[in-house]
């Protein structure tokens, strides 16, 4: 498997937190190398496994250890790999190891067969894993921030970078480091899987004052993209005009890569001896950067948006109901699936998830079935949009019920239905402790 740092029994995952570098000169060939190595180890393996098996399809999969055993001989015969930090390359044939047995056991109903990495791929990526080594001066660890602003990786052969800002680093372990670089963006990151002690985590739970508060979460696409049960609306974020202008430069840079392929492919097959590649077209080079920045833009202004609410939704609930949404069903519908993908309902959830954990807050899952077409009043179902197609139901947002004439404005009675499921599945949502667990 995978390299996994076991937890102490007083820390807790925090996910990851991914911060821009600047290298420069011989920090940049450090990194290439690094890319490199850890391509050339994953394509030696490739090659390997393909003509063993095609030799004799019966032989079983080796264990990871002995993959592990195969990469002190190939260091030995390359020399220019012992230039390049080890537990990179142990990771690589970690990841290799579980490409392998998800593809040989059919874990996942598409899971193809590993394939082989190019360097003209858009993103290049390197891990390192933060174990410590010894020294004469006892042990350390192979990532160590060193400022605000500058961290060492490595033991001898390792660099110091300049990044962006480090200070939410602070009084957390890392576990390991990713270092990627973005070709669209001609952009290098480093990504931090981090571990924080729990006793830490109070310091969140004094901030934040129990309220008594339970909500019930409606989602929907536009101003309606959540609506609480006590009336609260809140709007996707406004970024309609950066997303014009990236759909604008997205559709010129799909014409002229079609335009562009199909004058390599005519040079090329005139021109035997001297090849050319997409890639070689400056100008498009330029426009694909344009259109990411954009990209990058409308999903930082997104995350950042989803955080500021998720975090005053936790501040101000003890206990929060949102549904079950099935959203990879959901997408199937082509005409909405581009709003339900801008919506972010599946990044929202994860949020709140570690959130309430982190607040001593509770989180309740139901099941979101007819929880807009049910009166909240009487509980009962509206005959009227038994039979009703999609398209016409989506445009009805008030209705009365024929039974007791209530009447509803739709998303916020379905957020009334999602916070009386959670109260008729038994949760005793009065008499929630504080150290209470997201279920």
């Amino acid at each position: 498997m995978a390299f996994k740092t076991k937890l102490a029994e007083h820390e807790i995952q925090l996910g990851t937190r991914q911060y821009r570098i600047y290298p420069e000169g011989e920090q940049i060939a450090w990194i290439w190398q690094l890319f490199g190595a850890n391509r050339f180890v994953w394509n030696q393996f490739i090659a390997t496994f393909e003509a063993r098996y095609e030799a004799n399809p019966e032989l079983k999969f080796p264990k990871i250890s002995v993959l592990k055993s195969w990469l002190p001989l190939m260091r030995k015969e390359h020399e220019w790999l012992k230039r390049v930090n080890s537990t990179s390359l142990q990771f690589t044939v970690e990841r290799f190891s579980d490409a392998m047995w998800a593809f040989l056991t059919k874990k996942q109903i598409k899971q193809g067969k590993p394939r082989f990495k190019s360097r003209k791929y858009y993103s290049q990526t390197a891990t390192i894993k933060n174990v410590k080594y010894q020294t004469k001066t006892g042990a350390q660890a192979q990532i160590a921030v060193l400022s605000p602003h500058h961290l060492r990786i490595g033991k001898k052969n390792g660099i110091t970078l300049r990044t962006s800002s480090l200070n939410n680093l602070r009084n957390v372990r890392i576990q390991k480091a990713v270092i990627s670089y973005r070709q669209d963006l001609d952009r290098y990151y480093i990504s931090f899987s981090v571990v924080k002690d729990k006793r830490q985590l109070a310091q969140y739970q004094v901030k934040s004052k129990k309220t008594g508060k339970s909500v019930g979460i409606d989602v929907g696409l536009g101003k309606e993209w959540l609506v609480t049960s006590d009336g609260k609306r809140f709007g996707v974020p406004a970024t309609f005009k950066l997303g014009k202008a990236m759909l604008k430069r997205q559709s010129h840079c799909d014409r002229n890569r079609t335009a562009i392929e199909k004058r390599v492919a005519r040079f090329n097959q005139s021109h035997k001896e001297a090849k050319i590649d997409k890639y070689d077209y400056a100008n498009w080079q330029k426009l694909r950067k344009t259109k990411s920045k954009y990209q990058l833009k409308i999903r930082n202004i997104r995350y950042d948006y989803l955080q500021k609410v998720t975090t005053e939704l936790v501040k101000s609930y003890d206990v929060i109901v949102i549904e079950d949404l099935k959203i990879k069903n959901l997408l199937g519908n082509h005409k909405l699936a581009h709003n339900i993908a801008n919506a972010s309902w599946g990044m929202f959830r994860r949020l709140l998830v570690y959130k309430c954990e982190w607040y001593g807050k509770k989180l309740i899952v139901v099941k979101p079935q007819y929880t807009s077409r049910i009166c909240s009043e009487c509980g009962k179902k509206n005959p009227r949009f038994a039979h009703m197609k999609t398209r016409d139901w989506l445009a009805i947002r008030e209705w009365d019920c024929p039974y007791c004439h209530a009447h509803h404005d739709r998303d916020v009675n379905a957020s009334k239905n999602i916070l009386a499921r959670a109260v008729s599945l038994g949760s005793k949502i009065s008499k929630i402790q504080a150290g209470a667990q997201p279920c």
